[in-house]
């Protein structure tokens, strides 16, 4: 073999070698973990919330000498959650109404006592994370925790957490000194710092507390900030590359075929579902409730921090945040004020939420409104015949959300103070006169 017949035979080598290796990288596929559709959605951390930020009392009650005293004041509340939340709990444990030897309700509103009132019922082995409990095993849901004056001796004495609906009271010890040291600094006084409360009797097993006096609350106007639409799609599905958008009367609608999210622009909200999820029932409401807290965390935040627990269902799988400004609540009949998810078996089955969130206030807008005193409340609930009066669970001042534009088309809400009633999870504006019967829809 000649030397050019040997250079041919290896340049021929080479080039199908070459070619080969071509091919090999251009059809070359690796081999990936299969891919889990319930699996984690892409997530986005924003002004993570835990527990005792998102969890909190809606207002404080003092009991004493035939008076009420109330306050909803976020400051107050913030200084007295910092102290109990410092208090050791142990020998937790269920007392019946019988032992006490009097009536549920003047148990639960006594003379020389605070009561700390929460929106719903709470588990205990969620609030564990706020509060320190040695109790290994503590399982039950509490929606106050009463604090009596007259049960400070001793070493330790007892707090009490009161599950009004269900009528039930847990008692847990707490050393005497930090309960003297509380009742000394929130209790004593509260007459001169709070407005005066009237206990009005709605039935047999409930009694509300309502304002002695007419109420003077500032109306509030904020600019609003929209969030990210692209972010919320991110979050929500698990392939966003695959998603297909469409223009909708509302605004668009985005889906993968399976799960569906709508803008509505109009009213900032999202609303997402996925009909492939089923219905689970978690272990314990505990679950149900971090499980809610967790998937807004990780799934487009809370907006400005401004959303608090206000409901849970466990035989329907939902949970409510609501929009809390300066200690009030706030309601909008379009849902731009809450947060409601409804879980599925794997996943979220379903979420909607607004996407904006309160920007800046207005400092030109803080009119002044007189809401009526809580007895003409009461009174107007009673004359009317579409409300049935024995079903009322609550009666509120909120904010009244409305949107509006301003000269330069941006895009403002206003807060006005309004008068609200609760039967179930549902609330609804108090009918007035002067509101030509008031607004009758249900505001969940």
């Amino acid at each position: 073999m000649n030397f050019e017949r040997a250079k041919s035979i290896i340049l021929i080598i080479l080039v199908g070698t070459s070619i080969f290796l071509t091919w090999s990288i251009w059809t070359y596929e690796p081999e990936y973990d299969p891919f889990e559709q319930s699996s984690e959605f892409i997530k986005i951390k924003s002004d993570v919330q835990i527990v005792s930020d998102v969890i909190k009392p809606v207002s404080i009650l003092f009991h004493g000498n035939g008076q009420h005293f109330q306050t909803s004041n976020p400051a107050e509340i913030n200084e007295m959650e910092k102290q109990f939340s410092q208090w050791r709990f142990r020998g937790i444990k269920e007392i019946s109404v019988n032992r006490l030897q009097r009536k549920f309700d003047d148990f639960v509103h006594e003379d020389g006592s605070i009561e700390i009132e929460f929106s719903d019922d709470i588990p205990i082995s969620l609030y564990k994370t706020v509060l320190n409990i040695t109790d290994k095993e503590v399982k039950f849901s509490f929606d106050r925790i009463i604090i009596k004056q007259k049960n400070i001796s001793g070493n330790e004495s007892a707090v009490y957490f009161v599950s009004y609906d269900q009528r039930k009271i847990y008692q847990g010890m707490v050393d005497s000194k930090k309960l003297r040291n509380f009742m000394d600094s929130f209790y004593r006084g509260s007459y001169d710092k709070h407005p005066e409360y009237t206990a009005e009797t709605i039935n047999s097993k409930r009694t509300l507390f309502v304002p002695e006096n007419p109420v003077e609350i500032n109306r509030l106007q904020y600019y609003i900030d929209s969030l990210d639409i692209g972010d919320l799609k991110s979050a929500l599905f698990i392939n966003p590359k695959y998603v297909r958008q469409e223009p909708v009367s509302v605004g668009e609608e985005y889906t993968d075929g399976t799960r569906l999210m709508t803008v509505n622009k109009e009213n900032y909200l999202i609303s997402y579902i996925n009909p492939a999820q089923k219905s689970k029932l978690f272990d314990s409401s505990s679950d149900l409730l971090q499980k809610s807290i967790d998937f807004i965390n990780e799934h487009a935040g809370w907006e400005n921090n401004n959303y608090r627990f206000a409901y849970m269902s466990e035989h329907e799988q939902r949970v409510v945040f609501r929009l809390f400004v300066n200690g009030y609540p706030a309601f909008n009949e379009s849902g731009m004020t809450e947060i409601e998810q409804i879980w599925g078996k794997e996943e979220i089955y379903s979420y909607d939420r607004p996407y904006f969130k309160l920007d800046s206030v207005l400092p030109s807008v803080g009119s002044a409104k007189t809401l009526p005193s809580g007895k003409e409340v009461v009174n107007q609930l009673k004359s009317k015949d579409n409300v049935d009066f024995n079903s009322v669970e609550d009666i509120s001042i909120g904010y009244k959300l409305d949107k509006s534009l301003d000269s330069k088309l941006v895009t403002l809400v206003t807060l006005e103070p309004t008068w609200y009633y609760r039967v179930g999870d549902k609330w609804f504006i108090v009918p007035f006169d002067e509101d030509t019967g008031g607004d009758q829809s249900g505001l969940e």
